[in-house]
């Protein structure tokens, strides 16, 4: 059966590569990794997405992460090791300025890999969680928005999964956009298990921040806790649907940079 061919770019030339050549190539790279790194049907896979999800991008781009990952010598990971408390101590990372690389290095320490890759068109991807071969977690963000609010909550959602999905429930791997609402179980339970993390509820309760809250209040707040003002921040901006609220808080073009002299 025929199918559409998939166009890239070639300098300033588009070029269209045929479907049966891009499948080849993925047939190829997945054989490269060892046989059983991806599934021929995509099978325990799953995706939290608004958009229409190019398959075969996404499959280009998990076989991209993984090929970097195996790359790495970790030690072991010990299956139980992503709790609620494990959570929380990555979150207290977001205090200091280097906390994305420490969270990478903290990571790291107890064999789990972090991976920053640059999305593919037609994946819009925020992050995705992963086992490889061996059976130790992937992590990998695309940083597509890189700010510090949506570093934090997709770090943590991503290793919310980990924990409740990848080492429980048989899941290989979660490709999320969290553009999307997230309405199935597996999400909301990821969702619910990040913020928790990053802002006990008691705490967010208790701070009565709105949309008229100044910016001095949110830092204060932050500095309490010990966290980015950046998540708070952001908080604020996601509950109301409000973007314009505190820009100036939510560390725009703070992520990436940090990572550019890194091995990511």
């Amino acid at each position: 059966m025929a199918t559409s061919p998939q166009a890239i770019t070639n300098g300033s030339r588009r070029v269209l590569i045929p479907r049966g050549f891009l499948r080849w190539c993925i047939f190829c790279a997945w054989g490269a990794l060892g046989g059983g790194v991806l599934r021929p049907a995509f099978n325990r896979q799953h995706v939290r997405d608004g958009s229409q999800q190019d398959d075969y991008a996404l499959a280009a781009w998990r076989i991209r992460v993984m090929s970097l990952a195996l790359k790495e010598n970790l030690p072991a990971y010990c299956k139980g090791t992503v709790t609620a408390e494990f959570l929380s101590t990555l979150a207290q990372l977001s205090y200091l300025d280097a906390g994305p690389k420490l969270a990478g290095e903290f990571l790291n320490k107890n064999g789990i890999h972090l991976v920053i890759e640059r999305h593919l068109p037609k994946t819009h991807l925020d992050g995705a969680a992963m086992k490889l071969p061996d059976g130790s977690p992937l992590v990998a963000l695309t940083l597509r928005y890189d700010r510090l609010d949506n570093f934090w909550f997709t770090l943590l959602h991503e290793m919310a999964h980990v924990g409740l999905h990848l080492d429980q429930d048989g899941y290989e791997v979660f490709f999320d956009d969290l553009d999307d609402t997230g309405r199935d179980k597996c999400e909301k339970e990821a969702d619910a298990m990040a913020q928790e993390a990053l802002i006990p509820a008691k705490f967010w309760k208790a701070s009565r921040l709105t949309n008229h809250a100044p910016a001095e209040a949110v830092i204060r707040f932050a500095r309490q806790l010990r966290i980015s003002p950046a998540i708070p921040a952001g908080r604020v901006r996601h509950e109301r649907k409000n973007f314009f609220l505190l820009k100036d808080l939510i560390g725009q073009g703070k992520v990436r940079r940090v990572f550019s002299d890194g091995k990511n």
